[in-house]
């Protein structure tokens, strides 16, 4: 069954809630998304739906896009030409734009532990080499290491009674699984969500690279616990924090669904630092857009 079937059988016949980190789109036309399913002690599901790019390189890309596009329709508010000057040299991406501003684009992830983002990794490789015919034998191995399976283990023994060594190139048993439903158990002891957002942006400050204040760090939320109200609840306790920062603008991030090129998704974008233009765009900005009960404001 795919995960677009398990999803809406899924909602049909049990009463699921969504996250208030949750698509207001329809997804039927939509890529490039993992739904997850939280069960809570009481029973109740919740929904939370991911933005799903194996590939670390593709999804800093997106992402930038996201921004770009994001900047653009509301602080702009004109056409622009765009320009990526260099990549990973030393922050992910350096921007120029037809106006003659130019500036850099830092992106960090955060996931509630160690554990939970090791876990979507091993999701992710999973998922990644699902697309190749062939796969090196040690990679075999090593995916059978992080997802054992029994008939993949005698596979295993054959070809190396067989003399197969660890450069050689295999058959990929995992060809076509990656609409695989991954289960885990959670904790219940979380984090404050404060701290995360503080360690984040604390270990870019770290680095040595110039032209912090001509950098947007960008916070791409991997979390699955989380809500809405702990990150209301963060800003609150870490304002002067963000205020403090040597980078020019702060942004946490949810990637909910897109395609590879930036289009056809959604995805959104909450101040944790502006500028003082940007601010007075966005309390504008309030009286055309009504925000709804949670403060988030539908572009």
């Amino acid at each position: 069954m795919s995960i677009d079937k398990f999803r809406e059988k899924l909602i049909k016949n049990l009463k699921v809630k969504e996250s208030s980190f949750h698509p207001v789109c329809k997804l039927d036309d939509k890529s490039n998304y993992k739904p997850y399913y939280k069960i809570e002690r009481d029973g109740t599901i919740f929904e939370r739906i991911f933005l799903d790019i194996p590939d670390v390189s593709i999804r800093e890309y997106i992402i930038c896009l996201h921004y770009l596009r994001y900047y653009v329709k509301v602080f702009l508010k004109e056409q622009v030409g765009v320009n990526i000057i260099s990549r990973d040299d030393p922050w992910d991406f350096k921007i120029e734009l037809s106006t003659g501003e130019k500036f850099n684009i830092e992106i960090t992830s955060i996931a509630e532990d160690a554990d939970l983002f090791e876990k979507f990794k091993r999701e992710e490789r999973l998922i990644l080499k699902s697309v190749e015919e062939e796969i090196p034998f040690h990679e075999l191995e090593k995916l059978n290491r992080l997802f054992p399976n029994s008939e993949i283990t005698e596979l295993i023994s054959t070809h190396k009674e067989n003399g197969v060594t660890k450069k050689d190139m295999v058959s990929n048993p995992y060809i076509d699984h990656n609409q695989n439903l991954f289960l885990s158990s959670r904790t219940y002891e979380l984090e404050p969500l404060k701290n995360l957002i503080r360690e984040a942006i604390d270990s870019k400050e770290k680095k040595k690279h110039t032209e912090k204040d001509e950098t947007i760090l960008i916070i791409d939320n991997r979390t699955l616990n989380y809500e809405l109200s702990d990150l209301n609840l963060a800003s609150e306790s870490l304002s002067e924090f963000y205020y403090n920062s040597s980078f020019r603008e702060v942004w946490f991030y949810t990637g909910y669904c897109s395609d590879l090129d930036g289009n056809n998704a959604e995805y959104s974008f909450a101040p944790l630092k502006v500028t003082k233009n940007q601010l007075t765009i966005l309390e504008k900005s309030k009286d055309e857009i009504p925000p709804d009960k949670d403060g988030v404001m539908y572009l």
